[in-house]
């Protein structure tokens, strides 16, 4: 009886062990490769990067890739966001304004700033995925409004961008070229949208 006792006291502990050295998690940040910005005064007009909208496919922390052309996802399971998507987009397309704007006279508000703005930059993604060894695709709505809750502008930018490899730091690098970029084509609009020099 005493042995069986034992051989189940250790049988469990080796499953317990067992479970305990599971897989580490990797975690992934968008990033704009961008130089240091510094400003000793900032203009009194502003412009907010409101909260980014991502379809519910998307909103969890694993990557999420595509099987070749096909619909079929696939959620990593060891390989995640080290934030939510939404907010990587927002600090990335912040990131990549600033410059620009504070060169027409728009101070970009910083994260965490969710006062009055004279306006406002709303984005909408509707798709942000790729596959391995294939592209990255980005399919974004943007909409610029004024304080008093005007439209100004609307646009879409659709891109592709090369994936080439199977792992997931390709992956997220070519989707924050895809992001870099589409922030830089907003930097190129809205400077006139917004009465900035251009």
């Amino acid at each position: 009886m005493q042995r069986r006792i034992l051989y189940t006291f250790l049988a469990l502990t080796v499953l317990l062990a067992a479970c305990g050295r599971s897989t580490p998690t990797n975690y992934y940040l968008l990033e704009s490769r961008l130089t240091p910005v510094s400003a000793d005064s900032l203009p009194t007009k502003s412009l907010r990067v409101a909260p980014v909208n991502v379809p519910e496919y998307l909103d969890r922390d694993g990557i999420v890739s595509r099987v070749g052309e096909s619909t079929q996802l696939i959620v990593a399971q060891f390989h995640s966001w080290g934030e939510p998507l939404s907010h990587g987009v927002r600090r990335v397309t912040r990131e990549v304004l600033t410059r620009p704007m504070l060169q027409s006279g728009v101070n970009i508000l910083p994260a965490g700033d969710e006062s009055t703005a004279d306006y406002v930059l709303y984005l909408d993604i509707q798709r942000l995925d790729g596959n391995f060894d294939q592209k990255a695709v980005l399919d974004v709505r943007w909409t610029l409004r004024n304080k008093f809750n005007d439209v100004l502008a609307r646009g879409i930018v659709v891109d592709e961008e090369a994936v080439t490899g199977k792992g997931y730091d390709v992956l997220t690098a070519a989707e924050s070229r895809l992001v870099q970029r589409m922030a830089e084509h907003l930097a190129q609009r809205l400077p006139g949208l917004t009465g900035g020099k251009q």
